[in-house]
């Protein structure tokens, strides 16, 4: 799908309807726009909090008006597989959450995870690509 920040909304939605998993994570180059299409996804999932990148918090937590929890998490920052068990990141993973998980290349390099991986392309200045596949083992 294509999109421009003008139509970020259709994007959110193509992400939430085409995704398989609950565990989103997004790739992408700084500046791609993980970050604002996660927003507008929160916003689609009735996240009553205001969400910020976690870039140096690693993980936020979100409430929806129906109760329910979303973990949003930034693994830029990580360097090796020992923080992502000391952070017990793969503990998130195995509720029944929501988890939207921007650089998540290192724990998909030390763990087999099912996933929805979105990635995101610049098309020009203002357009941007999302592919979606679902990694379900």
């Amino acid at each position: 799908m294509i999109y421009s920040k003008e139509s970020i909304n259709k994007a959110s939605k193509f992400v939430i309807e085409n995704c398989e998993s609950k565990h989103f994570f997004l790739k992408g180059i700084v500046g791609a726009g993980k970050t604002t299409l996660v927003k507008e996804i929160c916003k689609d999932l009735n996240v009553l909090d205001i969400v910020n990148s976690p870039t140096f918090s690693i993980i936020n937590e979100y409430k929806t008006r129906e109760n329910k929890v979303i973990f949003h998490m930034d693994l830029f920052r990580l360097e090796n597989k020992n923080e992502i068990n000391d952070l017990g990141i793969t503990e998130y993973l195995d509720n029944k959450n929501f988890v939207i998980i921007e650089w998540p290349e290192l724990l998909l390099k030390s763990h087999h995870i099912n996933h929805s991986l979105i990635e995101i392309d610049y098309i020009g200045d203002e357009e941007r690509k999302i592919t979606i596949s679902n990694i379900i083992t």
